[in-house]
Parts: structure tokens; sequence; C-alpha cells
């Protein structure tokens, strides 16, 4: 019959065990990360699918959806157990052990940092339908409005113009952004979202490094996830130089970079949604359960 002694030794011997194991388990995970953010923004095919995914998942972090993509294949809606409850949605039994690691905040506030946890594609659940997407075109009459609160998220002064040679141009001189009136809603909406997001990056002048070249993929990146959001027919950004932009960069810091576009993606979204759809814009940001 084993002593307190002993007893007290074993529980210390596989505390520590456990210890090690979840500190090699959070490695591998945060290498992995590393690895998908460093394909992400090395291939143009690989970045065009990232911006995909992230669209549909804007309010998951940049480093949870890159493990997504290097987890589940072909996801399209992810989030944890807690999210898809809340959607109506339940993980099935058989997909419970294949969800993909990702790094998730405590359901305790008073505790810090971040817990390992899973998330798992749509393909894995059953429940209650997924709610259709919005589709904004010109025959919506939420288009108006729609456009109206984005422009409500211009940093700058928004004025009309028949001068420029698109529906919509960011002035960096004159800390303007121009809209012909005599293009569509949609084609308007669609080229508004990157000139925000340039204007934002300009920064109302103070960031004296701006260049329109430089940010130029981030901000029609921004532009692109934004319209997939509502539905908006855009093209997809010229991701061809994407790894030359990227060229040199450690991990980290392109995750950070990706984060700075997803944020500011999100920021703009969120005030259009508030908009036209209020009350699902209050419920999602309610019970999203939000990961690193």
């Amino acid at each position: 019959m084993p002593s307190i002694s002993d007893i007290i030794k074993n529980k210390t011997t596989r505390d520590q065990a456990r210890t090690e194991q979840l500190q090699t388990d959070r490695e591998m995970i945060s290498a992995m990360r590393d690895g998908s953010l460093n394909m992400i923004t090395s291939s143009p095919e690989h970045y065009q699918e990232y911006l995909d995914l992230q669209a549909d998942n804007i309010h998951c972090s940049v480093g949870n959806v890159a493990l997504t993509m290097a987890q589940l294949q072909g996801a399209t809606k992810i989030g944890t157990t807690d999210f898809w409850h809340s959607q109506g949605r339940y993980v099935r039994d058989d997909a419970i052990n294949a969800g993909a690691k990702v790094f998730v905040p405590p359901r305790n506030k008073q505790y810090r940092g971040y817990f390992m946890g899973n998330y798992y594609d749509v393909s894995q659940t059953t429940g209650k339908p997924m709610p259709q997407r919005t589709t904004l075109t010109d025959q919506d009459p939420r288009m108006d409005t729609a456009l109206a609160a984005l422009m409500d998220q211009s940093p700058v002064t928004v004025a009309e113009s028949t001068d420029i040679d698109a529906p919509a141009f960011y002035d960096p001189d004159k800390l303007t952004i121009f809209i012909h009136p005599e293009y569509s809603a949609t084609a308007v909406f669609a080229a508004l979202g990157s000139e925000i997001a340039l204007a934002r990056s300009h920064d109302r002048g103070y960031n004296q490094s701006f260049n329109r070249e430089l940010y130029s993929l981030d901000a029609q990146s921004v532009g692109y996830m934004v319209c997939r959001r509502f539905g908006v027919e855009c093209a997809p950004p010229d991701v061809h130089h994407v790894a030359g932009s990227y060229e040199g960069l450690p991990p980290s810091t392109r995750g950070e970079a990706l984060e700075k576009v997803r944020e500011t993606t999100r920021k703009i979204g969120d005030g259009v949604e508030q908009t036209i759809n209020p009350r699902q814009q209050e419920r999602g940001n309610n019970r999203h359960f939000r990961g690193r």
C-alpha cells in the first residue's frame, strides 16, 4: 500500500508531465501558425484563400484563421463549440476530436492569456440552418443605406467629382475621397472600401511614409473583404506581388500586418452592419467566442 508521501510524489510527477505536454503542444501549435502565416504571405493562391476565409469569419483572429487553414482543408464558416451553440448548432460526435487546434481566451475573465482550444467548420456541425448571407445589389433598398454607412467610415471628407476615372479615389494631397456620381451604387461601394482603407493608412497626413502603391495590397484586401461580407460584387485584389510585399519579414510581423488589415476590415464592416442590421450585429458581437 503506497504511503502518503508516494501519493504526493506521484501527483507531482503527473502534474509536471502534464505541464510539459501542454508546453510542447503550445509550441507545436505556435510553429504551425507561423508556418501557415508564411505560406499565406508567400503564395498568391493561399493569400486569396485566406482572404475568403477571413472575410467570412471576420471576428476570428488572423492566427486562428491561419491555424484553421493548416488543419481543416476547405473550411468556410468556423468557430468554437460555444459559437456554434449560439447559432443553434452542435458539433457532431464523430467530429469532436477533428477540430483545428487554436488559441482561445479563457471563459473566466479573471484569467489572463490564451488557452488551447478547437475551431470547427460548419460542415462538422448539425442543427438549425445557417442564416442566408447578406447580398446587396443596386436593386436592394438597403444599398443606399449601406453606402451611406460606408461613407461614414471615412476618416476624411467625401466629395463628388466627375474628373476621376474610377468610382472612388482617395487624394492624399487634398485629404479627400472623391466619388464619381455617374457610377452605380455597387460600383462605388466596391471601390470605396479600398479608398477608405488608404485614407486610414494615411492617417490624415500624419503617416509621412504613406505611398499608395505601398499600401495598395492591404487596401484592396480590406475592400474585397468588406464587399464579400455584404455580398457586393467586387474584383479580387491583385495578389501576384504578395510574396514581395512580405519578403524577409518574420512570421510575427506578417501576422501583425494581417491583423491590422483584419481589424480595419472589421471596424468598417461592423459600422455598415450596425446600420443595416442593428440587432443582428449586436447579437453577433455578444455571442461570438473570439480567439487570438
